[in-house]
Formats: C-alpha cells, sequence, structure tokens
C-alpha cells in the first residue's frame, strides 16, 4: 500500500471518495504511509510543472525568476537601478518622514529619464506619476460615490439600491486610485488597521497572544499599480522600488520568518505566497506583497457575479501587513500547500451586550471535505491532497476544539468590555500547543460561518464610509 501511495500523485486516475477515505484512515496509523503520500505530493506537484491556469494557484516566487532579456546590457540595469533608487527616495520623504529624507527640493525623477530606458526596464511609477486606465482622475471619485448616493436613496427600490451598493463597493476595488477613493478605503472597517489597534490593548497581559504585527499605509502610486497592471507586467524595476519601499517603511530582520497579507487578504489558500523565509525572499518582500494585491484584484472582478459569487471586499484595503511566523509546536499535516493545520476556532460575540453568541471550528468538517471532495475542481491533485490530510486529521481537530472551547469562549467574553468596538464580530483563535492567537477579526454579518449563530442572534451592521454625508444619511445598512 505504502508503494501504491507513491504513485497517487504520479497518475492522473480519478480517486473515489472511498478511495481517498481508506487512505486518510492508512495514514493515521503509519507514518512511514504519510512520509511516503507527503514526498510523492512534493515530488509530482508541487515541486513540478502542475499549473491549474488560475493564478490564485500561482506560486508568486517562481515568478521572480524570471530570466532576463538577453538585449539588456549592464549599463541599462545600472541606470534603471539609479533611478529606481531616487524613486524610493521620493517615496519615503513623501510617506515616511521619519525616516529623515526631505522632500521639498529633492531632484525628481522626470518623465524623460523614464522613457529614455528600455521599456521592460521603466518603473512604472514616481512619487508623481501613475499609470491609470482613465487620465481624468475624477471619474473614480464621481463614480463611486454617484453609486453610494444611489444606493442610499429610498425612493428606489431594495433591488435598485442593492445593485447600485454593488457598483460602489466593486468601484472601490477596481477603479482608479486617487486621494479620495484611497481615503475611503482607510474607512473599511474589515481591514486589519481598523480592528487591531483596538483589541490589542485588552489582549495585553492575557489569556490570548496576538503575533507581532506592523501595518503600513501602502502609497496609493505603489497600490495603483495592481489596478492597471497584472503582475507579470511589472518590470524588474517597479518590484525593485516596492521592495526598497517596503524594507524602509518595515522594520525586518533578515534572519526571521514573516507571514505577508493585505489588510484583508491573506493567499493563505496558497500558503506559499504567506511565508517569507530567510534574507533573499526578506529583501524581496516587496513583491510578494505586491503579487498578494494582484491576485486580490483578479477576485474582485464583476465578471465572478455571473456566477453568482460577490467578492468585491478582498482588496478594499490600503492596508499592508508584515506578521510575525508561529512556528508550528505540535506538527500538524499541512493543507493549501504548506498551511500547518492548527485547531482554530471562530467566536462570534456582540460587543454591545458583551457575550459570545457563539463558537465553531473554523475548519468546519461537513465545509472542508464538501471543499476538497466535491467542487468542481476535486480531482486536483492539490484537492485531493487536502481532502486526504483533513480527513486524516479531523479527529484530532475535533478533540482539540471540543476540550478547549469553554475555555476560549469564557476568556473572549472577559476581553470584550474591555474593547472599543461595536456590533457583531467573528473573532478567530488559532491553538499552538498551550498557546492561543488571536489572528483575525470580521463583522458577523459577512463572515463564514454565519449560520451558526442562533436564530434570531444575528444583527445588521453600519457601514461608515463617508461620514461627511450625514445630511443624507453617513451609515448604510447591509
Amino acid at each position: 500500500m505504502i508503494n501504491s501511495l507513491v504513485n497517487v500523485f504520479g497518475k492522473s486516475a480519478e480517486l473515489s471518495l472511498a478511495d481517498k477515505n481508506k487512505i486518510a484512515e492508512l495514514l493515521k496509523v503509519s507514518p512511514d504511509a504519510l512520509e511516503a503520500f507527503e514526498h510523492s505530493y512534493d515530488k509530482n506537484v508541487l515541486s513540478s510543472d502542475y499549473r491549474s491556469g488560475n493564478l490564485m494557484d500561482v506560486f508568486g516566487k517562481e515568478m521572480l525568476k524570471a530570466e532576463r532579456p538577453e538585449d539588456l546590457t549592464e549599463e541599462d540595469y545600472d541606470k534603471a537601478y539609479e533611478i529606481a533608487n531616487r524613486i524610493i527616495d521620493e517615496l519615503t520623504a513623501k510617506y515616511l518622514p521619519a525616516y529623515g529624507l526631505k522632500y521639498e527640493g529633492m531632484k525628481l525623477v522626470e518623465k524623460e529619464e523614464i522613457m529614455s530606458l528600455p521599456k521592460s526596464l521603466r518603473p512604472q511609477l514616481t512619487s508623481r506619476f501613475i499609470h491609470a486606465d482613465i487620465s481624468d482622475s475624477d471619474v473614480s471619485t464621481h463614480a463611486v460615490l454617484s453609486a453610494l448616493y444611489n444606493s442610499l436613496d429610498n425612493n428606489k427600490t431594495a433591488k435598485e439600491r442593492l445593485d447600485y451598493y454593488h457598483l460602489f463597493r466593486w468601484g472601490l476595488d477596481l477603479l482608479d486610485l486617487n486621494p479620495i477613493i484611497y481615503e475611503i478605503l482607510s474607512r473599511n472597517e474589515t481591514s486589519m488597521s481598523y480592528w487591531l489597534p483596538r483589541i490589542m490593548p485588552a489582549v495585553k497581559n492575557s489569556f490570548f497572544k496576538i503575533p507581532e504585527t506592523q501595518i503600513i499605509k501602502c502609497p496609493l502610486e505603489i497600490l495603483q499599480l495592481t489596478r492597471v497592471f497584472d503582475y507579470g507586467e511589472i518590470t524588474e524595476t517597479t518590484k525593485k522600488i516596492a521592495n526598497g519601499y517596503c524594507n524602509r517603511a518595515f522594520t525586518l530582520n533578515p534572519s526571521k520568518t514573516y507571514f505577508v497579507k493585505t489588510g484583508t487578504f491573506s493567499s493563505k489558500f496558497d500558503f506559499r505566497n504567506a511565508k517569507v523565509t530567510g534574507a533573499k525572499e526578506v529583501l524581496e518582500i516587496g513583491e510578494y506583497l505586491l503579487f498578494l494585491q494582484c491576485q486580490a484584484q483578479t477576485m474582485s472582478s464583476p465578471l465572478n457575479n455571473a456566477r453568482g459569487v460577490i467578492t468585491y471586499g478582498i482588496s478594499t484595503t490600503n492596508d499592508w501587513v508584515v506578521r510575525e511566523y508561529i512556528e508550528d509546536k505540535e506538527n500538524n499535516p499541512t493543507i493549501y500547500k504548506g498551511m500547518p493545520l492548527h485547531t482554530e476556532y471562530r467566536v462570534f460575540v456582540d460587543f454591545d451586550t458583551s457575550e459570545a453568541l457563539t463558537v465553531v471550528p473554523y475548519w468546519e468538517p461537513e465545509m472542508m471535505k464538501n471543499r476538497f471532495g466535491h467542487q468542481e475542481d476535486k480531482n486536483s491533485p492539490h484537492q485531493i491532497h487536502d481532502y486526504i490530510l483533513y480527513q486524516m486529521h479531523e479527529d484530532t481537530l475535533m478533540e482539540r476544539f471540543k476540550e478547549n472551547k469553554k475555555i476560549v469562549q469564557d476568556n473572549i467574553e472577559a476581553l470584550l468590555p474591555n474593547v472599543n468596538m461595536k456590533g457583531q464580530w467573528s473573532i478567530d483563535v488559532m491553538q499552538n500547543g498551550d498557546d492561543f492567537y488571536i489572528i483575525d477579526m470580521a463583522p458577523a454579518m459577512t463572515s463564514a460561518l454565519r449560520e451558526f449563530i442562533p436564530d434570531g442572534m444575528l444583527k445588521k451592521y453600519d457601514e461608515d464610509w463617508l461620514p461627511l454625508l450625514a445630511e443624507k444619511q453617513s451609515k448604510l445598512t447591509v
């Protein structure tokens, strides 16, 4: 049987659920079988040229290895990098005043200098110049605010208001950025820069921990790149600018491992893109954050609505985040291309009443096995692997969940009166040995697993995007 496991990913034959379940049962009791299974997956899938054609399956680090064009000279690169360093200084002076560079009087990069470079080496931004889909930056503002205004018009039908609300949210994610749209992004309460500072004081010296976290506001000029370019179109010089800026904006230790995400998106479903390890990768952290933002932009497309999927919100942020990576103490199996399958708890809370509404397993068994075993891509080698590993580990996950559910709930409830937040939220807790980390939060109304909240307890919530619109209606109930 162990020999046959080596070939599970080396052939295209489909496996039935019964076959997958048998393999999972074997892996529970045989470390040798588990080792053979994981070795086969790594060799035949993760380390191979397997591609699904979906950007969400792309290993971003592989895209960094593109060969340089043969027609470029070292002089071309030296000139491009000299200009890139000046642009890094421009952005630093503009957005990081504590660094000590003065923007006033700085010799700024001119368009003529950029155009003198070979096209494949041209920087695609400076502190003054950006690419845009539409030259008039006011178009984005008008489109977004008009959609918001119409979504609040009580003379329209409920369906019409909802359609306008969808347009407003898609506009925030996809249209050209300008200072007004950029500031509206900052008002997204789901983004980490909103909720993390509000819960941190209450967590200090409590039962819970929070990973060491750094959050920056990604400069508008860098963020705009992901709205007009596919990741593969971003030049090497532009990536160098993102890397240089991020290594100044974040305080990074090249010998450490980090977990990177935007304020609303972590790409945890391909964990290779979320984990940054070693000096080389740390120096390239801006590239990884750019890649994550490009993934988020792709997922926000209104084309997904044709399939009945509302996907805006994934890129409704200007936060870029670097977090301490929590090393696994429990030797958990991995899913999602390298993510340790920790026991996690989603606690739904009401800050107004200081109560926990319910606690549910984040890796809820029915949801997870449906995802890996019954969706269109169920015969993908990744889904086959993750179904089997989840099935193997399910009993352990649920035993840990049941053992600690009450402890987690009681300690969350103890925090609530000391947190300066309102309304109903989900709070995600990750267990790692005897440590419990609060790792994520979101409004309950938009959180997965909200169907487990007891009937009649889930409330609507108010979104406060534009408080200056108070004369009409500053809050939008969803």
